[in-house]
């Protein structure tokens, strides 16, 4: 129905008529109708990636690199680690040079090389790994990967120092200088410290000032151990000692059209919400709960979400160590992602 026959049937359609119309629009039939029809679009992107070119092996690749990164940002180095995502990334490289002609002009692919060559620098010596790192690629690449000394993609160090002044930084600096951060000081957090986060972060902007945003606090220890290994994103770190899980509460929507607006004003929340943290001078990582059916009932059952509520994100907190390193997770220029229209 086109907008103009809608306005006309609101202004001068019988109340009945209207209101019938209005619990069709609202109705079971028509959730699902949409629900379906965005799944067939995620579908058509996500099992045929050839059909996006570029795009999809950029996607890839990014995810490959960032693997790697995590692997040497690690305190505990564990050296040879990554075959499945070295092997991975080599194949995504090779057809991401395939699809991209400049593509040593591209960013996301010298990401990708910086990332190695960080790898290849720190294996020195290790010559069994090295050489299996080295049979991935071809030869072009290999030689690529040992002349790129950027800092676009591998592992940066963060100071405890350096954030003792965020809460008097300007916006611009606090966000520049925010990473996420997988391991922390041996130092417990408060509920204390975490609540001028927590009420800085309820500024955030929502749908109809709806607020659809919930918060759970886990601060014990034993139940971040089952809820991270359910979640399973957080293998190979020391648990941290704070635990947030954002939850959107679906009561606070009224129409099928709204059905994803919780993990919008959810996400918004988070974002929030870790800016925040950084400006009381935690430490802090945003874990997906992008769960399959399994784990997502026993989350639901381990801390008590009722079905109305939808999971959004985790967020790990934690006071910095000294010195710590994160990845560099190089991102876009803005000019990549926009297009203009007048």
């Amino acid at each position: 129905m086109n907008p103009a026959t809608k306005q006309y049937l609101k202004e001068h359609g019988p109340v009945r008529l209207v209101a019938l119309y209005r619990l069709f629009a609202n109705s079971y039939p028509a959730l699902r109708h949409s629900a379906l029809k965005q799944a067939r679009r995620f579908e058509h992107n996500y099992s045929k990636p050839s059909s996006k070119g570029a795009d999809q092996v950029r996607a890839r690749l990014i995810f490959y690199t960032h693997q790697i990164e995590k692997g040497l940002s690690h305190t505990h180095f564990r050296y040879g680690f990554g075959k499945r995502p070295l092997a991975s990334l080599a194949q995504k490289m090779e057809m991401y040079r395939k699809v991209v002609p400049d593509y040593l002009s591209d960013q996301s692919y010298c990401s990708a090389l910086a990332a190695l060559h960080e790898y290849v620098v720190r294996h020195d010596g290790h010559k069994e790994a090295l050489q299996y790192v080295k049979g991935l690629f071809a030869e072009g690449t290999w030689l690529e990967i040992q002349a790129q000394q950027s800092n676009l993609g591998g592992s940066t160090v963060i100071e405890r120092s350096s954030k003792a002044n965020n809460a008097n930084l300007p916006f611009k600096e606090l966000a520049e200088n925010r990473h996420s951060i997988r391991e922390y000081a041996d130092q417990p957090v408060t509920y204390k410290e975490l609540l001028p986060a927590i009420q800085l972060a309820m500024r955030t902007p929502t749908v109809c000032n709806r607020q659809p945003a919930r918060l759970r606090i886990i601060l014990n220890p034993e139940l971040i151990t089952k809820a991270l290994n359910i979640q399973g994103g957080f293998n190979g770190y020391k648990i941290p000692p704070v635990l947030l899980l954002i939850t959107a509460d679906n009561t606070a929507f009224m129409a099928p059209q709204e059905r994803n607006e919780g993990f919008t004003d959810g996400g918004l929340f988070g974002m929030s919400l870790l800016l925040s943290l950084e400006r009381e001078g935690l430490a802090a990582c945003p874990l997906n709960t992008m769960m399959k059916e399994g784990p997502e009932k026993a989350t639901r059952k381990l801390l008590n979400i009722p079905d109305q509520e939808n999971m959004v994100m985790y967020i790990a907190v934690g006071h910095f160590p000294d010195t710590v390193k994160t990845c560099v997770s190089h991102r876009f220029n803005a000019e990549d992602i926009l297009k203009v229209l007048q």
